[in-house]
């Protein structure tokens, strides 16, 4: 994913479907008041008012968005703090473009004057299908068609044109080229990875200490872990599944289990909330005639269990006696036998306190004794599972050559943004820079 530089963030902004930006005669002269100035290189009213108006109103979308799904988001959405952000970016951007043509950076490749068109083609298909579905949605316009009428309307409103998108790619690409170019000596040290890797095991340690059941979620999750609390143990496990047809059969039972559930609920309800003068053996009756339903449909699911698992025993029987005999392979039979996903772990790391696993799993899987033990056959929904327990996790913080490539990345690369960011405030503090706010009413 390419990294969008400050001008296209700006441009994205501008680009909320807010409404249009009509410039009258009569405000021409308040526009072009001057706003940000840098190095004599300025940015006018006009075009600060515009993304501080599209980012409130982007602002009041995301905060909705979240409020739909129940959850708050704070994103600002007054004048008074935007228009600080909004200047302090024109700045940055104007600051850096003028360093890397100072630097003479701006001398494109073929190649990458090539990627700039093609990234500024892309944005500008994204935008005019923008432009389509929020203006005229009804017309369903595709490829010229679209394009043509797409650029009547951006015209008639002055909304953003190719030519800004190409602006854009071109002040990405050139931004880009200027990061590499300041941080393309940055090194980090042996004590830079292991001041990192020391404040990771302390997060870490911290985290799984008071709740170790998060380690087994973090490895699951295949997040890097820096410190394994005590208790856990890496096991194998070969699973024979029910099969489609039985584990379709199960679904359909427990849902119709599901519903009797629900009945009963509702006659028992009835019957508590029911007026004195009410029939109350009728509603008794109609209690006792949804736990019977319950108890039949429990059985049926019972009954649909117990046939699904027959129809696997034979299997697993005969799977659990290679496993068990004497100088088994147990990896080998685990490629060959086993039926969990394609993209499961070699090895799962289990405690006493996992939520990653069903119950019986964690169960039958901590209930192994020594290290090489190899469990009976154990149900779960999923099917059978043949468990084996092959080493500990050894508590406390993991060593640095065993992370030392994650470590080196994540090191090196906050040092490079925070040798790029300083830059950009040395920049910015040689440069004229003058903000004039108060001319935004």
């Amino acid at each position: 994913m390419r990294k969008k530089s400050l001008l296209a963030l700006l441009l994205a902004l501008m680009m909320v479907m807010s409404g249009c930006a009509l410039v009258t005669v009569d405000q021409t002269a308040d526009n072009a008041q001057v706003i940000v100035d840098v190095n004599g290189e300025t940015v006018t009213k006009r075009q600060v008012t515009n993304v501080v108006n599209n980012t409130i109103s982007q602002n009041q979308y995301m905060n909705q968005m979240y409020a739909m799904f129940g959850m708050t988001a704070n994103y600002p959405t007054d004048s008074a703090t935007i228009i600080p952000q909004v200047i302090s970016y024109y700045v940055e951007h104007l600051v850096s473009v003028q360093k890397a043509k100072e630097l003479g950076l701006d001398q494109f490749t073929e190649e990458e004057t090539a990627e700039i068109n093609e990234h500024a083609q892309e944005d500008w298909q994204s935008y005019l299908s923008q432009v389509a579905s929020n203006y005229f949605p009804g017309l369903n316009l595709e490829g010229e068609e679209l394009e043509a009428e797409a650029q009547k309307y951006i015209e008639e409103y002055s909304l953003a044109t190719r030519e800004n998108f190409v602006e854009s790619a071109t002040s990405e690409k050139l931004l880009e080229k200027l990061e590499a170019e300041t941080v393309k000596d940055v090194t980090v040290s042996e004590e830079d990875l292991e001041n990192l890797l020391a404040e990771k095991v302390a997060a870490d340690q911290e985290t799984y200490t008071a709740t170790p059941a998060s380690y087994g979620v973090a490895v699951s999750n295949g997040t890097a872990t820096y410190y394994a609390p005590a208790g856990y143990r890496h096991v194998k496990h070969i699973l024979v599944k029910l099969t489609d047809d039985d584990s379709a059969a199960i679904t359909e039972k427990q849902t119709a289990l599901t519903e009797a559930n629900t009945a009963l609920t509702t006659a028992q309800s009835a019957l508590e909330n029911a007026a004195e003068d009410a029939d109350k053996e009728a509603l008794q009756a109609a209690i006792d005639e949804a736990q019977k339903a319950v108890e039949e449909a429990q059985k049926a699911v019972d009954e649909a269990t117990e046939a699904a698992f027959a129809n696997i025993q034979e299997k697993t029987d005969e799977i659990y006696a290679l496993a068990t005999a004497e100088g088994a392979d147990f990896d080998a039979l685990v490629k060959e036998y086993s039926e969990d996903s394609d993209s499961a772990p070699e090895t799962y790391v289990v405690n006493e306190s996992s939520t990653v696993f069903v119950e019986p799993f964690v169960t039958a899987a901590m209930a192994l004794e020594n290290i090489g033990d190899v469990s009976e056959p154990v149900r779960t929904t999923y099917g059978y599972h043949i468990i084996k327990y092959v080493a500990d996790v050894e508590e406390g913080p993991v060593t640095l050559d065993a992370v030392r490539e994650t470590i080196e990345a994540e090191a090196l690369q906050t040092k490079k943004d925070t040798t790029y960011e300083e830059a950009v405030s040395s920049w910015i503090e040689a440069a004229d820079v003058k903000t004039y706010p108060e001319k935004i009413n």
